[in-house]
């Protein structure tokens, strides 16, 4: 009895990571298929705004940066990380939060980002702005 109950917990792991993984499959961000019209904005330290407007088809937004990347003077670094894609510089300008508490924040229609750009879905008519912005540890939200 002693040797089946290790087996009935793994088991148990198995059954409740894939019960994971289908919810998350089920109800996590869906991107929109076929063509949509979007705009990227770029804000920087000095709170100056660039604008692309882009027509495409991908389905996340670090696709779309890999194709503005190739098609306009919009550029960005990046490494993978445990969460995703961590953006380091857009359009030639770092931020270093190990520095200076500087961090590249992605907007969603004027809202703050749920998911990271590799994890974004892009929908048609929306408006993705990556913002320059400072951590600031005095605020509590």
């Amino acid at each position: 009895m002693k040797n089946r109950k290790p087996l009935v917990w793994i088991a148990g792991l198995l059954v409740a990571a894939l019960l994971m993984f289908g919810l998350y499959k089920a109800f996590g961000p869906k991107p929109a298929e076929g063509s949509k019209s979007v705009v990227v904005e770029v804000e920087n330290d000095k709170a100056e705004v660039k604008t692309y407007n882009a027509k495409t088809d991908v389905q996340y937004l670090s696709e779309l940066m890999d194709e503005l990347k190739a098609s306009t003077d919009f550029t960005y670094e990046g490494t993978g990380g445990e969460y995703g894609l961590y953006i380091n510089s857009v359009n030639g300008l770092t931020a270093d939060y190990d520095k200076d508490g500087a961090y590249w924040a992605l907007y969603v229609n004027g809202e703050y980002g749920q998911y990271g750009a590799d994890q974004q879905p892009v929908n048609d008519g929306e408006t993705y702005r990556f913002k320059y912005e400072i951590y600031d540890e005095s605020y509590d939200g």
